[in-house]
């Protein structure tokens, strides 16, 4: 294989940069070239260059004619190969195409392959004079040789078998040969490639050798310019700038020098500043002093205890402001009532706030919550004592003075009527209104003074207060009003209280308590206009005593009307005549004239008569009282316009409690057990109907007040209101069905000895329509015209039954004879007697149905 190969250069990616490499890549093939024995490529580079440097063949020309038996030894020695030749190819015939393998390519990569050379030779304990590295060595190739044989069918095999172990031995050297070939090749290889980058590399050492000598030249030439520049230029402006540092430090020590003058003549000025009161000042110039010696002239040892002083001074200024500060509040807080709500002195004002800001001093908001506190019980105490002594002028009452006993106090203020007790009240709200005021506009002044700072902290850039601090600061004077609103409100429930109990609660009218609430909710709604949601304790209060004064005049209300029922005669009560006042209250104030509600009380024959909508109502007392009540109810509400929707449930459960009453005493006939009645009348009922009639028409028009008022929970008022007209509803038609039953079982008697004979008109029907006539005579003045005609439209539907299940009985048909001849002219004068009745003449009577 190795005598077939042709070497060709080895491609490098280096040799195609523009310098040429110094070795040839066929250096390689040179020196590996196997055709050539070893002995020769020793003195390969010692030979003399010339003309021998490489070998000659010599040629002897043969002069004879050639023949076949000149080529003999060169036949037979070939003809081994082709053998071989056919041999493989038709091997290779049967290989698959996909392993059929370029054995050009094959020979060479076998030949030049590091694989070739066992693993052995690479060992670090590489070494043959060992005697177990050798075996090995020598076993390794016995067995390759035998592997090669096998595996590598394509390969040249030699062309004679060894019989002995020289031979053996002599395969083995050249083997070693060809493993040290390939090793020189691959360092051959290594050394092409890398000898063009070695060269580059000299050649760029050169150049950079010349560039450090012309670096350096030009260096030493900068540096001959540099000294002749400085030594002509630089010295002279160096000492100008130090004659200019020396006279800037010159104008430092003698600024120093005035700053310390300054600061040792401050403490005369502070002392002409606090003379006048003129606490800013006095502190600008504290805090300007302390400014210097804590930066400009801090390591000063002579000013060291100029800051100590100047703290102390700060402490007794803070002093004096608050005290000033206090006394102004008092005299703010104490001027006469009738002044108008304003500051008096403002600029005073500022240069206290200001100042006691710029030292930081926040003590007077809890100072100034402690004398407002003291203030409201005093000025409480002087004008309950005062207006005490003004209403009563028993020498104990005259003796009050402002060193009485609360207790004492309260105990006075508990035994006043209560009209001389909203008296007192007016004053005591009206001075707390004037003191929430002043407060209020001393807390808004100063919350502006330290705005005004913040925003003067922010644009200097001077951390004077943190933003935590300013909340705080903000916060705090947020509860000083808070809490001076908090303290008046319970100085009033503590007077408020225990007038309010419930042993003295039943002494109140409703138009002392309406005037009551008046005062308190003026002096609330005056409060929360400014400040919003401050009232709650004494609202809360207000909301828990005008319960408890509703549930009274409730249970009050409920009871006098469950009396008033209980004790019912059920007859006919005339109005007096100045009811129509309440009806017309009613409309005037609360319905707001409705145009389908017209009340007047008529005197008919010496009687007073209720008309509504010139319908005439005649009804019982209990009706009269029921709207009474309602009157009461309504003008309740109006006075307590917060518990719209309590007086609206209360005035429902009035309504009810009189629709179920008067349910038990007429259709339940309790007014029979209680000894009131002998017996359940036509007339009572009648009466009973007309009354709830009389008051199911002032319903609609309470829902609708309520409604009006009630800004939540009206789906409430009005599904409450619903299933009381419902209820009412259904009482009533119980009554008209009562009405009915009663007429209809009269009319039942007498059809039930009806007989179809002479003469005509029969007695029943005579003694029938006397019935009828006699209970339409009684009903007309009690029950309008509609409801007439409905209930006798239901007695007559009844009526036709009863003659129809009789004319059954009796067997008569109709059939034109005698009897259905009389029967007609019965039915006849039914009709005219029928017809010849008011209310009642509209009517449709057929008796067609009689004979279905």
């Amino acid at each position: 294989m190795l005598n077939n190969q042709k070497t060709s250069p080895i491609p490098n990616h280096e040799t195609s940069q523009s310098s040429k490499p110094i070795f040839s890549s066929n250096l390689a093939a040179v020196l590996n070239d196997p055709r050539k024995d070893r002995t020769k490529k020793a003195y390969l580079f010692t030979k003399t260059w010339g003309s021998d440097f490489t070998e000659s063949a010599n040629f002897k020309i043969i002069k004879s004619e050639l023949g076949i038996k000149n080529f003999e030894s060169h036949i037979n020695e070939t003809n081994e190969r082709l053998k071989k030749h056919h041999h493989n190819k038709n091997l290779l015939k049967n290989v698959p195409s996909n392993s059929k393998l370029n054995i050009r390519s094959l020979n060479e990569s076998n030949s030049l392959s590091l694989d070739q050379i066992p693993q052995t030779f690479f060992d670090s304990n590489f070494n043959l004079s060992d005697r177990q590295t050798f075996e090995l060595v020598i076993k390794s190739e016995a067995s390759i040789r035998k592997i090669q044989k096998v595996q590598s069918p394509f390969l040249e095999s030699p062309t004679k078998e060894f019989s002995n172990d020289a031979n053996w031995c002599k395969l083995v050297l050249n083997k070693f040969s060809l493993y040290l070939d390939i090793i020189e090749s691959h360092i051959t290889k290594q050394i092409s490639s890398k000898a063009n980058t070695f060269f580059n590399a000299i050649h760029s050492q050169d150049e950079v050798q010349e560039h450090i000598l012309k670096t350096s030249s030009q260096a030493k030439q900068i540096r001959h310019n540099m000294q002749t520049l400085n030594r002509e230029s630089i010295i002279c402006s160096i000492r100008i700038l130090k004659l200019v540092s020396l006279k800037i430090r010159y104008q430092k020590f003698l600024d120093k020098m005035e700053l310390l003058s300054t600061v040792h003549q401050n403490q005369p000025a502070i002392q002409v500043h606090l003379a006048s009161s003129e606490y800013n000042g006095a502190l600008d110039i504290i805090s300007v002093s302390q400014e210097l010696l804590r930066h400009d002239l801090k390591f000063i040892r002579c000013l060291r205890h100029f800051d100590s002083q100047f703290q102390e001074i700060g402490k007794v200024i803070e002093k004096m402001i608050n005290q000033d500060f206090i006394k102004y509040l008092n005299g703010e807080l104490s001027r006469d009532v009738e002044e108008k709500c304003q500051i008096k002195d403002e600029n005073e004002l500022y240069s206290l706030v200001s100042s006691l800001m710029k030292i930081k001093s926040y003590d007077f908001i809890d100072l100034s919550r402690e004398e407002i506190d003291l203030y409201v019980k005093s000025i409480f105490k002087i004008k309950l004592i005062e207006k005490i002594s003004q209403l009563d002028n028993d020498e104990e009452i005259s003796m009050l003075n402002s060193d009485t006993n609360n207790h004492e106090l309260i105990e006075k203020v508990k035994s006043l009527r209560f009209d001389q007790f909203l008296e007192i009240i007016e004053i005591v709200l009206k001075n707390f209104e004037i003191i929430i005021c002043r407060v209020e506009l001393i807390v808004n002044f100063m919350l502006d003074v330290f705005k005004k700072n913040k925003s003067y902290e922010k644009e200097s850039n001077k951390e004077i207060v943190g933003q935590n601090g300013w909340f705080k600061i903000e916060d705090k004077l947020n509860d000083l009003l808070n809490k001076t609103i908090d303290f008046v409100q319970e100085m009033l429930i503590t007077v408020l209280d225990p007038k309010f109990k419930e042993e003295n609660s039943d002494k109140i009218s409703i138009h002392s308590f309406s005037s009551f609430l008046k005062l308190i909710d003026t002096f609330l709604i005056k409060i929360d206009n400014e400040l919003k949601n401050k009232t709650a304790t004494l609202r809360s209060w207000q909301q828990n005593q005008t319960s408890k004064f509703l549930n009274k005049i409730h249970s009050e209300l409920k009871d006098k009307l469950v009396l008033s029922i209980d004790s019912e005669s059920w007859k006919i009560v005339e109005p007096p005549s100045d009811f129509k006042n309440i009806i017309d209250t009613l409309n005037e104030n609360f319905f707001n004239h409705p145009s389908n509600f017209v009340c007047r009380i008529s005197n008919e024959s010496g009687s007073n008569f209720l008309y509504i909508n010139e319908e005439k109502h005649i009804i019982f007392g209990i009706v009269l009282t029921l709207i009474k009540i309602t009157l009461e109810y309504v003008q309740l509400s109006f006075l307590t316009p917060t518990f719209y929707y309590e007086v609206s449930n209360r005035i429902v459960e009035i309504y009810n409690i009189f629709n179920r009453k008067t349910f038990k005493m007429i259709l339940g006939v309790g007014a029979i057990e209680a000894g009131l009645l002998n017996v359940i009348t036509f007339k009572t009922l009648a009466l009973t109907l007309r009354s709830l009639d009389t008051v199911l028409k002032f319903i609609p028009f309470i829902r609708n007040y309520f409604l009006d008022k009630i800004v939540d929970k009206k789906a409430n008022v009005e599904r409450q209101f619903s299933k009381l007209i419902l209820d009412f509803q259904e009482h009533i038609n119980e009554l008209n069905n009562k009405l009915v039953y009663m007429i209809d079982d009269k009319l039942g008697e007498s059809i039930s000895v009806y007989e179809v004979k002479a003469p005509v008109p029969s007695q029943c029907f005579r003694s029938i329509c006397y019935q009828i006539e006699k209970t339409y005579q009684l009903l007309i003045d009690i029950l309008p015209e509609t409801n007439i005609k409905k209930l006798f439209i239901q007695v007559d539907d009844k009526f036709k039954t009863r003659l129809k299940n009789r004319l059954i009985q009796l067997k008569v048909s109709r059939d034109g004879g005698p009897q259905y001849a009389m029967i007609f002219q019965d039915m006849t004068f039914y009709q005219k007697q029928i017809k010849n009745l008011a209310y009642l003449s509209e009517i449709s009577i057929n008796f067609e149905d009689i004979w279905n």
